[in-house]
C-alpha cells in the first residue's frame, strides 16, 4: 500500500513539474530565417572589407561604429516601442532591414561605402535586440520569464549556428556579393512569418521591474548587447569595481574578436576557415550553456573567474600560434572554440551577480548601465585594435588583451 502511495506521489510531483513548463510561443520561430541570415552574413563584412582593399584598422573602425550604432539603436527603438506601446512593427522593421541592407552591400565598390551601409544597418537591426525582450515577457507568465528568454535565445542561437554552417559550405562556390544576396533572400520568410505569428501586446512593461537574465546562448559581439534597459550611473558601491573589471574585459574582447578573421585572411586561409572558426565558437557555447546554468549554484564569483581564465587561455593559444606558424590554424580554431566555451561561464554568472547586487527597484537601471559600460569597452577595444596591429602587430594587440584580462581578474577578486 505504501509503495502505491509513494509511486502516486512521485507521479503527481512529475506532473506538477511539467504542468508549469510553458509552451513556446510560435512567434519565436519567426526569428529562425532572420538568425540564419544574420549569422551566416556575420563574417562577410570583415572579409569583404579586406577584399575591397581595407586593413586591420578599417575592420576595427567598422566594428566600433557598428557597435555604437547598435547601442544607440537599441535605446532608440526600445524607448520608441515603450512610448507607442507597440512591439510588432519594430520587429518587422528589423526583419526587413536584413534583405535590404545585405542586398545593398553586395553592390558596394569601396570600403567607405561598406562601412557607411553597415553602420546604418546596425542601427536598424537593433530594433530586433531590445524590443523582442519586452514581447517575450508578454508572451509567458511572470514566473516563467527566465525560461521564456532562455528558450528564445536558444532558438535564435541555433539559427545563428545554422547560418554559419551554410556560409561554410556556400563560401566554396559563391563570391562574397553572391553570399550577401543569398542570405538576403534567406531572411525574407521571417518578415511574412513575423507578420502572421507575432501578436501585438500593447501593454506597458515597467522595465525597472525586470530582473537581469543570464540566458545567453552565443556571444554575438557584433550585436552586443542583446538588450538595454534604462541607465543610471549612480551605482551600488560594490558594483563599481565589478563594472570597471567588465569594461576591461570588453576592451580585451574588442581587441580579439574583430581581428581574428583579419589574422586568418592575412595568413592565407580562405573564407571556409573563418567560417569554421566562427562555428566552433558559437556551437561550443550553445552546447555548454545549459550545463553551466544548472551547475553554477551559489558560486557565481568562482564561475565568472573560471570564465575569465578560460578566455585568457584562448588569447594565449592564438598568441602561441603566431610564434609557431605551421600550427597557427589549429591553434586559432582552438582559441575561438575556447573563447566560446568561456563566454557561457562569463555571460551567465555576470548577469546573475549584477542582479543580486542591485536593489529590487534598481535592477533595470543597473542592468542597463552594465550593458552600456560593456559595449563602451567593446567599442574602445575595436577602435584600438586596428591601430595597434598596424603599429606593433597581432602579437602586441592580443598581448594587451591578455594584460587587460589579468587586470579584470584582479579587480574581480577585489
Amino acid at each position: 500500500m505504501s509503495q502505491r502511495v509513494t509511486v502516486a506521489v512521485r507521479n503527481a510531483t512529475v506532473a506538477n513539474r511539467y504542468r508549469y513548463i510553458p509552451s513556446i510561443p510560435r512567434w519565436f520561430y519567426s526569428f529562425v530565417p532572420f538568425k540564419v541570415a544574420t549569422g551566416g552574413s556575420s563574417a562577410l563584412v570583415s572579409l569583404y572589407l579586406l577584399e575591397l582593399g581595407g586593413s586591420a584598422s578599417t575592420v576595427g573602425l567598422t566594428f566600433a561604429l557598428a557597435s555604437l550604432a547598435s547601442m544607440l539603436g537599441a535605446l532608440f527603438w526600445g524607448r520608441l516601442s515603450d512610448r507607442t506601446l507597440r512591439r510588432k512593427p519594430f520587429i518587422l522593421l528589423g526583419f526587413a532591414s536584413v534583405p535590404v541592407f545585405l542586398a545593398l552591400m553586395a553592390f558596394v565598390k569601396t570600403p567607405a561605402q561598406l562601412i557607411a551601409l553597415n553602420t546604418v544597418y546596425a542601427f536598424f537591426l537593433a530594433s530586433t535586440l531590445s524590443v523582442p525582450i519586452a514581447l517575450v515577457l508578454r508572451s509567458v507568465r511572470k514566473h516563467s520569464w527566465d525560461y521564456g528568454i532562455g528558450k528564445f535565445n536558444e532558438i535564435s542561437g541555433w539559427g545563428w549556428v545554422l547560418g554559419l554552417v551554410l556560409g561554410f559550405f556556400l563560401s566554396r562556390f559563391l563570391t562574397i556579393p553572391q553570399l550577401l544576396l543569398t542570405f538576403a533572400a534567406i531572411s525574407v520568410p521571417s518578415i511574412f512569418m513575423g507578420k502572421a505569428m507575432i501578436r501585438e501586446a500593447p501593454v506597458y512593461i515597467n522595465r525597472r521591474s525586470i530582473a537581469a537574465f543570464g540566458n545567453y546562448v552565443v556571444e554575438k559581439a557584433r550585436y552586443f548587447p542583446s538588450f538595454i534597459l534604462h541607465t543610471n550611473f549612480s551605482l551600488p558601491r560594490e558594483l563599481r569595481w565589478f563594472y570597471l573589471a567588465f569594461f576591461l574585459f570588453w576592451v580585451s574582447a574588442g581587441l580579439y574578436f574583430p581581428q581574428m578573421p583579419v589574422l586568418l585572411t592575412e595568413r592565407g586561409f580562405g573564407r571556409e576557415m573563418v567560417y569554421l572558426a566562427l562555428i566552433a565558437n558559437s556551437a561550443v557555447a550553445a552546447l555548454n550553456y545549459t550545463c553551466v546554468s544548472m551547475n553554477m549554484g551559489e558560486n557565481k564569483g568562482g564561475t565568472l573567474r573560471k570564465g575569465l581564465l578560460l578566455r585568457a587561455g584562448a588569447v594565449v593559444t592564438v598568441i602561441m600560434g603566431l610564434f609557431v606558424s605551421p600550427v597557427l590554424l589549429p591553434l586559432a580554431l582552438a582559441s575561438y572554440a575556447l573563447a566560446g566555451y568561456s563566454w557561457t561561464f562569463i555571460g551567465v554568472s555576470s548577469t546573475a551577480i549584477v542582479s543580486e547586487k542591485a536593489g529590487e527597484k534598481e535592477k533595470g537601471s543597473v542592468m542597463g548601465t552594465y550593458n552600456v559600460i560593456s559595449l563602451a569597452g567593446y567599442i574602445t577595444g575595436s577602435a584600438l585594435s586596428g591601430a595597434l596591429i598596424s603599429g606593433v602587430g597581432f602579437g602586441g594587440a592580443f598581448g594587451l588583451g591578455l594584460v587587460l584580462l589579468g587586470g579584470s581578474l584582479a579587480l574581480m577578486r577585489k
